[in-house]
């Protein structure tokens, strides 16, 4: 497991960073990968804690529920619906939040996780870091589950999706992949 977040500075890029530990359900259908959680959702000890990222205004129009204000509300959302969140880096050195300055990572074992859950149908790469990394790192996947690389949920707008909406089309496959369960 992930030891606690410890914020990297511009001046101390000699520290590491280190992740969250996952989080799942008792049968997730789908995990949900990033690379490294951002310089703010560290501070805030949060997956996706900047509140310009789309991730979690994504996940809830995927899931057709209204937002929710509370993080720990959030999670159990996710758990609930069969969504588990991990990142595929547990620890590593970056200047910033940008996924092109981390260096020397070292890796979550995702591999083992997945095996944990044979129920999971789905593994999404929130973004292609989060893609590049987890294949950098694993020799040997199955069949099943599939694997998908989605838009990043960073507010940085790309050619192809400038707004958080722009991306939701691509996201709405998460819901192809859950048990129907009523909010």
């Amino acid at each position: 497991m992930s030891k606690p977040a410890v914020p990297c500075y511009p001046q101390d890029m000699e520290r590491r960073i280190f992740g969250f530990p996952p989080v799942a359900g008792e049968n997730p259908r789908v995990l949900i990968l990033g690379s490294m959680p951002s310089v703010r959702s560290l501070e805030y000890g949060r997956y996706y804690g900047h509140p310009r990222n789309h991730f979690w205004k994504l996940i809830l129009s995927v899931l057709e529920l209204p937002w929710e204000e509370e993080y720990a509300g959030r999670l159990d959302i996710l758990k609930k619906r069969g969504i588990a969140l991990w990142d595929v880096i547990a620890h590593c050195r970056r200047e910033g939040s940008l996924d092109q300055a981390i260096r020397d990572p070292e890796y979550n074992d995702v591999m083992g996780f997945i095996g944990q859950f044979p129920g999971l149908r789905l593994v999404c790469f929130n973004g292609s870091r989060a893609e590049r990394e987890f294949f950098r790192n694993t020799r040997h996947v199955g069949k099943s589950p599939e694997y998908l690389r989605l838009p990043s949920s960073s507010p940085i707008p790309t050619r192809l999706h400038r707004k958080w909406e722009d991306k939701l089309p691509e996201w709405r496959i998460i819901a192809d992949h859950l048990d129907e369960v009523k909010p």
